[in-house]
């Protein structure tokens, strides 16, 4: 059997091909490619499980602004306080408005504000944090919220790793690497030695600290940290391992206080309204933002709201 094949007019919508089969001459058409077919061809692999991994995670993760309370010297070397500010990144990892974030970006805080991919903001309050491992937990008041899958299969060298967050305040930036290292160990300014961190070649910048590192079906596989300063390609995340336990930690810790409060309420310090203030003639300037009373408490009993 011998086939022949042309080309009709390059500027027909359709390809046409001429077969001979058994003697005859048969003409069938191909259609052209729609443009959302020639859209998945352009987009390769990585791509695709870059945007995969970024769309599954990025609803999930949350920009934290900071407002810390310090002191510094004034004329005469008088101390005097010291309003500073920063930005963090963190991820939502329970739907009851629990976000996972770097000890590092909330300590000192006086204030802690968090905003979420849907652009609504909340005040947050420090659930606890373990300093060593460099993990916090915050709360805020919100429920039936986006969480970010927390991942379970263990890392590989040169497996693809996404990092998304808020480097100088560019909300939800993502970059890709891989996993260029695994059980580094880092000497990081004013805390102690960091252990068994993973090391990426994925850019990360100020403001990533605290956001997740996923793979490419958008499981958290470790938290970024730290940075190199003077060098490319060097960034470091937490073990999934290492953030698992230190879960554990906080929330036993968490629980041990809860047990120790009589009134058996939650919340958040937050500072009060300059109206409120006025109008019930309040000389304080902070109070509590309640986020949860635990059954069968005194709280609950006395109907508090």
């Amino acid at each position: 059997m011998h086939v022949i094949q042309s080309l009709s007019n390059s500027l027909s919508p359709v390809l046409a091909r001429t077969v001979l089969l058994n003697g005859f001459h048969q003409e069938s058409t191909i259609p052209e490619m729609s443009t959302n077919e020639k859209d998945a061809q352009a987009l390769d692999a990585y791509s695709h499980a870059v945007t995969t991994a970024a769309e599954l995670v990025g609803p999930a993760v949350v920009r934290i602004d900071i407002e810390r309370e310090g002191m510094r010297f004034g004329p005469l070397n008088v101390p005097v306080p010291d309003f500073g500010g920063g930005v963090g990144s963190g991820f939502i990892f329970s739907s009851d408005g629990q976000i996972l974030t770097n000890a590092h970006v909330v300590e000192r805080a006086r204030r802690i504000r968090v905003t979420l991919a849907d652009g609504r903001t909340f005040d947050a309050g420090l659930v606890g944090s373990d300093p060593e491992v460099d993990v916090a937990v915050l709360r805020i008041g919100a429920d039936r919220l986006p969480v970010a899958e927390l991942g379970r299969a263990p890392l590989r060298v040169g497996q693809l790793v996404i990092a998304v967050g808020n480097p100088y305040g560019l909300n939800w930036t993502v970059t890709a690497g891989v996993v260029s290292a695994l059980g580094r160990s880092l000497n990081v300014p004013g805390t102690r030695k960091m252990v068994n961190l993973v090391q990426t070649d994925t850019s990360i910048n100020p403001g990533n600290s605290g956001g997740p590192l996923v793979d490419s079906f958008g499981r958290v596989v470790g938290i970024t940290t730290a940075m190199m300063p003077m060098a490319q390609g060097l960034g470091f995340s937490i073990q999934l391992d290492a953030v698992k336990s230190a879960i554990a930690r906080i929330t036993r810790k968490h629980e041990e206080k809860r047990s120790a409060v009589s009134l058996g309420v939650g919340g958040m310090r937050v500072r009060l309204d300059a109206t409120l203030q006025r109008s019930l003639n309040l000389i304080q300037q902070f109070g509590m933002e309640l986020l949860e009373i635990h059954r069968g408490a005194p709280a609950e009993r006395a109907e508090l709201k």
